[in-house]
């Protein structure tokens, strides 16, 4: 159905977590990266809401989600504060579509909440510290902090996008706020870039997860991040369509295969509700009840009649 989600928030750790959502089954989260805001998402809500429950969100510190006072970003509390939308909505567990940096606080919460999660989709999460030249991405993301100290925002921003591959036929996105691109480079960048989550230990955790890469991003070092992610991982590697944000700037054709990749999850690794809303899940539903619930149900009250139809007394004598 078209966008016409329902908004709400939650109080949580010193932040008013600002949050909507909209469709019916199983709860899916999009977590965003830097910037923090929810609203990349929204085009996404009328082609997956006959699927899922989709919410989406603003980051603490982002957008609506304003917060007692700024902090460095804690991938293990950002984790947290999606874990009290899953609570607030009556929920129990999600599963996650995450995009570049909120590939990392995916990455937490599978290793931090795993009993939360039902599957996850990590989508270019930059983890610079797994590629052959980390070194060299470790001295660019210092000097890209220092250009932001001493020529601002915007040089910061330019020099930051320069490393970004396959816009070059896509429409203009429209820019975050200047509050939440000082946000991000204040507060973000660093963990983003710098921290990667000990993966080993989301495989100890047995998270059905998966990471993705855009057919347009080509070599981009997000993009190589996501081999060595699968490697470790020994999970699904998906190639969507589009570039690093093409969730938003062209939704129709990258729903279908994010949808795709969760189908083919949830058929290796099934998870308790999330079938019911995918294609074939209300057949599977009711017939592991029929075959579950209702016809013992059904054998066991007729039982009586049964043994005196088939005279079951000659053939398995009651002593």
């Amino acid at each position: 159905m078209p966008f016409d989600p329902t908004y709400s928030s939650v109080d949580t750790e010193g932040c008013d977590l600002h949050y909507w959502y909209q469709g019916s089954g199983p709860l899916l989260i999009f977590v965003p990266g830097g910037g923090g805001i929810g609203k990349q998402f929204n085009s996404l809500f009328e082609h997956l809401d006959q699927n899922f429950t989709v919410c989406a969100y603003d980051r603490r510190q982002s957008g609506l989600s304003t917060a007692q006072q700024r902090r460095l970003l804690n991938p293990a509390q950002h984790a947290r504060d999606i874990i009290a939308i899953v609570k607030a909505l009556g929920r129990q567990r999600t599963s996650i579509f995450s995009n570049s940096g909120g590939g990392i606080i995916a990455f937490q919460f599978a290793i931090s909440y795993p009993e939360f999660l039902d599957h996850v989709v990590a989508h270019e999460t930059p983890t610079t510290s797994l590629l052959k030249d980390s070194t060299d991405y470790l001295d660019k993301a210092m000097t890209l902090v220092d250009m932001f100290h001493n020529e601002g925002v915007m040089a910061a921003s330019q020099a930051f996008f320069a490393d970004m591959k396959g816009y070059e036929d896509s429409p203009p996105m429209p820019a975050p706020a200047l509050e939440d691109i000082q946000n991000f480079w204040e507060n973000e960048y660093l963990s983003f870039t710098t921290y990667c989550p000990d993966l080993r230990k989301i495989v100890e955790n047995k998270v059905s997860i998966a990471v993705a890469t855009g057919r347009k991003s080509g070599d981009a070092y997000y993009s190589v991040a996501t081999i060595h992610q699968e490697k470790i991982l020994g999970c699904p590697r998906f190639v969507f369509p589009g570039n690093h944000s093409a969730f938003d700037a062209e939704p129709a054709t990258f729903a279908p295969h994010l949808l795709e990749a969760f189908q083919k999850m949830e058929q290796k690794t099934p998870r308790l509700g999330w079938t019911q809303s995918t294609k074939g899940g209300r057949f599977q539903e009711i017939r592991a009840i029929t075959f579950q619930v209702i016809l013992p149900a059904i054998i066991l009250y007729n039982f009586p009649k049964l043994w005196s139809y088939f005279n079951l007394g000659q053939i398995i004598p009651v002593k």
